[in-house]
């Protein structure tokens, strides 16, 4: 760091009452003195000068060995710390690896469980799909034979009134079968007593005519 230094003029004032002080300061301020004190000033600040470069060198140069050693200290902290990342980040591999390994286990595990499960009861599903169609065959024949069982009931039955039936038209035919005998033979005997009054009354007419001769 440079030091500045600035010289202060110093003004004197006129003193209307001190016109003897200031004849005696003149008499003590002599040349010499004046230039001796300028030439010590002028030692001071030369020293100073070269107190400030040397000050400015050590400064620099100390600078230059602590960016230097701060700069060996970096580059060793990052060197070390690229090792502790690579350190880290293939400990992390193997981590995630080995994660990643017993997670696929896992899925697989569970696949292989989830397609036990699945079979198994599809196997029960199938078993259960078939148990029920088992039974719908079942009441399915029961539905059958009883439909067969009433329709053979109910053609036996109408095989019975048709039986019936039959046999009303046939006793009916019998019936007027013995009715047109019975007017054949009432025809018949009509016939006959006609004939029997024709003769009868022929008879008597002769009988009438004899008798009136």
């Amino acid at each position: 760091m440079t030091k500045s230094y600035t010289f202060v003029n110093h003004t004197s004032h006129l003193s209307p009452y001190g016109g003897g002080m200031e004849a005696m300061a003149r008499q003590s301020w002599t040349d010499d003195r004046i230039d001796e004190r300028f030439d010590r000033v002028e030692g001071q600040i030369s020293d100073f000068r070269i107190e400030t470069r040397t000050e400015i060198k050590e400064l620099r140069g100390e600078i230059k060995a602590q960016g230097s050693e701060l700069r060996d200290e970096i580059k060793a902290q990052g060197d070390e710390l690229r090792g502790e990342i690579k350190a880290q980040g293939d400990e992390l591999r193997g981590e995630i690896k080995a994660q990643g390994d017993e997670l696929r286990g896992e899925i697989k595990a569970q696949g292989d469980e989830l397609r036990a499960g699945i079979k198994e009861q599809g196997s029960e599903l199938r078993a259960e799909i078939a148990a029920a169609q088992a039974g719908l065959r079942q009441e399915i024949a029961g539905v059958e034979a009883r439909i067969r069982s009433q329709a053979n009931e109910h053609w036996a039955r109408t095989g019975e009134e048709f039986s019936r039936v039959y046999d009303g038209f046939d006793s009916m035919h019998e019936n007027f079968r013995q009715i047109n005998r019975e007017m054949i033979a009432l025809h018949r005997t009509l016939s006959r007593v006609g004939w029997s009054l024709g003769f009868a009354m022929v008879a008597a007419m002769v009988s009438l005519l004899i008798s009136y001769h």
